[in-house]
């Protein structure tokens, strides 16, 4: 006999979490398939840095990192070749002006400063001479004036008396004997003539032979000089008083003329030299505030300098130190400085993102509330300081952004986890 088999009845009540469960999975699947969330990429939100946008004052700073240098350090080089036979003075050694700091030996320019000593006493010894034998030929010349005068002066006088008795005594003077002497007086006056003249003439030569002696004595020692001069260079002196900087020659070794031998500066005339961003560069100016940790001390100084060309990602600055040079600081010695080129008493900022662009529009991922969507917004952003980016528009306080760049992602939203 066929067994009459009934189906079981599901009641109402019995399907209603069933039917629920489906329908709240059915609208979120068309909420995020019309919001475009559901295909949107997901990321991990620990992998990302996170800023939140802040209120408050701002100041646009630049941060660089540089060492202590010497101002006006002299410079001094070698000036003739030769090798080191001493040297007294090491890196660091205080000096003062006069100093030794090196000592060279060079055979041949000791020989020729020797010989060129030598020559230069001969030269002198002949120029002596010439002076001595043009002095006694003057005087001798001066003594043949004298005595032509004096017999011109003799003669003159016995004729001037003849011609006298001539003309007032009875006794007659014998014709013969007057003019005699009356030649005699003419010759007389020749002979002084011609004893001045050559005194005269003397003196001309005299000038003449001492200029051209005395030039080339000159020439001579001129030349005597520079050789004193090179002989000299080889006792390689300190210039000023001061520090040693990078000197660092032993005996034996070889120097070649214009060879850099050391520099001597002033412990207590220092600046700084910072080396910042060159994207900055735009923003520094002479006269900026700076404050610089020197051996984890703080001081304040100011620009001085900005190096107009940019070497690699950086610009040099020179910074100037306010009042006294700190104690401990030496030349070389490693420090960190921030300048300030802007301050704000309030402005809205964030962390430098990875992609920025400084007073300009840029996109950036905003999250919301929760924290799990990130969608992409157009901000505009201002000064830029050494860790902070302005906010002009597009953000609010308390909005947070990621910071992290986001490689190769086109999407305009994603998801966080």
């Amino acid at each position: 006999m066929d067994r009459i088999v009934q189906r079981k009845k599901h009641s109402l009540f019995s399907l209603t979490p069933i039917l629920i469960i489906s329908g709240v999975f059915v609208a979120v699947a068309i909420y995020y398939l019309f919001t475009g969330h559901l295909g949107s990429p997901v990321l991990d939100k620990e992998s990302l840095r996170i800023g939140e946008v802040k209120r408050g004052p701002f100041s646009v700073q630049v941060v660089g990192n540089g060492q202590i240098a010497a101002k006006d350090p002299d410079w001094i080089v070698a000036r003739v070749e030769g090798q080191v036979v001493k040297a007294p003075v090491k890196a660091g050694q205080q000096v003062s002006k006069g100093d030794v700091l090196l000592e060279l030996s060079n055979d041949t320019i000791t020989a020729t400063y020797a010989k060129s000593q030598s020559d230069l006493q001969a030269a002198q010894a002949d120029l002596n001479l010439l002076l001595a034998n043009l002095d006694a030929r003057r005087v001798e010349l001066k003594a043949a004036v004298i005595h032509a005068r004096l017999d011109h002066k003799q003669i003159k006088t016995r004729y001037d008396a003849l011609t006298r008795l001539k003309t007032t005594s009875v006794i007659p003077i014998p014709e013969l004997e007057y003019l005699n002497i009356q030649v005699g007086v003419e010759q007389a006056e020749g002979n002084l003539e011609v004893a001045q003249l050559e005194l005269n003439s003397f003196h001309k030569i005299v000038t003449a032979q001492t200029s051209a002696a005395e030039f080339r004595f000159a020439a001579q020692q001129q030349e005597a000089e520079r050789i004193k001069k090179q002989y000299e260079d080889l006792t390689i002196r300190a210039t000023r008083n001061g520090i040693v900087q990078n000197i660092n020659f032993n005996p034996g070794e070889g120097i070649n003329t214009s060879t850099p031998i050391a520099q001597i500066v002033d412990p207590d005339s220092v600046y700084i030299t910072l080396n910042v961003p060159a994207i900055q560069a735009t923003q520094l100016a002479v006269h900026q505030k700076v404050d610089l940790q020197i051996n984890r001390k703080q001081f304040r100084g100011y620009v001085h300098r900005v190096d107009p060309n940019i070497k690699g990602s950086t610009v040099e600055v020179d910074v100037y130190l306010n009042g006294e040079r700190p104690g401990d600081a030496k030349i070389g010695m490693y420090v960190t400085g921030t300048i300030y080129i802007q301050s704000l008493a309030e402005a809205l900022y964030v962390e430098i993102p990875s992609m920025m662009a400084e007073k300009d529009s840029m996109s950036v991922y905003l999250l919301n509330k929760e924290g799990n969507l990130a969608t992409l917004k157009t901000i505009k952003s201002g000064a830029l300081s050494s860790h902070y980016l302005q906010i002009m528009e597009g953000l609010d306080t308390g909005d947070k952004i990621v910071l992290s760049e986001i490689p190769d992602n086109e999407s305009q939203t994603f998801r966080l986890n």
